[in-house]
């Protein structure tokens, strides 16, 4: 059986299944939210969010959080200091050459850095972080930062 609307001809099956369908969308668009204002995040309840007291570094070796929340002045020269134990390769780098670190060890005792790998921190020697610092021969800047 078909039947005509707008010219076109449409069999009666198809018709009601385009309504059916129609109905299920629509429902499902509209009707689902009605639940008031609240959206459904029933499983972000308990990963919302940290305590206020809660400290990431706490107990983590060298971690960069203060533990009496005083900045110590001398800060950045004794972190310089504390790489005078590490190797690296030779600053600036060879003709050709890109892997500044290809020499370093990287090791998680030499956290926090800034350069990292699947095996822990870049131990980056004295003589490429300065290299660093001064971002390669272009930063005047008497500064450390």
């Amino acid at each position: 059986m078909e039947i005509t609307i707008l010219g076109q001809k449409l069999r009666v099956e198809i018709l009601v299944l385009i309504i059916i369908l129609g109905a299920f969308i629509g429902i499902n668009m509209w009707c689902s939210c009605a639940g008031g204002l609240k959206e459904g995040f029933d499983a972000g309840v308990s990963i919302a969010g940290a305590a206020i007291d809660y400290s990431m570094g706490k107990g983590v070796k060298q971690s960069w959080e203060k533990v009496d929340g005083v900045l110590d002045v001398d800060s950045s020269s004794t972190w310089m200091q504390s790489l005078e134990g590490n190797v690296g390769g030779p600053v600036p780098l060879p003709e050709g050459e890109l892997a500044m670190f290809s020499d370093n060890k990287f090791d998680p005792d030499c956290c926090p850095a800034t350069y990292t790998s699947s095996s822990g921190c870049a131990c980056i020697s004295p003589e490429q972080m300065s290299y660093l610092n001064q971002r390669g021969g272009n930063r005047t800047l008497p500064t450390d930062y």
